[in-house]
């Protein structure tokens, strides 16, 4: 069952903004909806029936009323957040990020010698450079930055010191194998 809210008395001086404000045609929809709901609760009329005359979810209307009870009309116009969300990673942070991206994992006593997108969020997330977060948006930062993840090709070193001079020596055997009957 919905809890009852009262709406507290209007002063004069509210009441001139309130008719000012409801005959202003420059408000976008969002705000006169505010104003509107207020005035039907002023007329007498429930929180839900204003809710349902406006146009609106009955709770948005509650906790308009609710703001009103509070401060007036002073949050009214006010963009709830107007520098949008708050940063979850910091310049410095993003720049850790980058210096460990470019560096060899072999440096940091890794086992391992090239970076994945996986390995370097878990590294990173272990050592506290960065926030919990996924995979793709460590990918997503590190393509922001011009960085990408290469698809890396391995082939196994020989530890010859020859290996150079004999790796080329067996073509001239096998050209005419390949080659093929003509």
């Amino acid at each position: 069952m919905a809890k009852t809210l009262k709406l507290r008395a209007v002063r004069r001086s509210e009441q001139r903004v309130l008719a000012a404000k409801l005959r202003d045609l420059s408000l976008s929809a969002r705000v006169h909806q505010r104003y509107r709901i207020i005035e039907e609760v002023r007329k007498g009329r429930s929180v839900v029936q204003a809710a349902d005359r406006v146009g609106c979810h009955f709770t948005i209307a509650y906790d308009w009323v609710h703001r009103f009870n509070e401060s007036g009309f002073e949050r009214f116009e006010q963009v709830p957040n107007p520098k949008g969300r708050p940063p979850i990673l910091k310049g410095e942070q993003l720049r850790e990020l980058v210096d460990v991206a470019l560096s060899s994992p072999l440096e940091r006593g890794l086992p391992f010698s090239n970076w994945s997108v996986p390995k370097l969020a878990e590294y990173c997330r272990a050592k506290r450079l960065l926030p919990p977060v996924s995979d793709e948006w460590v990918r997503r930062l590190l393509r922001r930055e011009g960085l990408s993840a290469q698809r890396i090709r391995t082939w196994k070193r020989s530890h010859d010191p020859e290996f150079d001079s004999k790796k080329n020596a067996s073509a001239d055997s096998t050209g005419a194998a390949r080659r093929g009957p003509r």
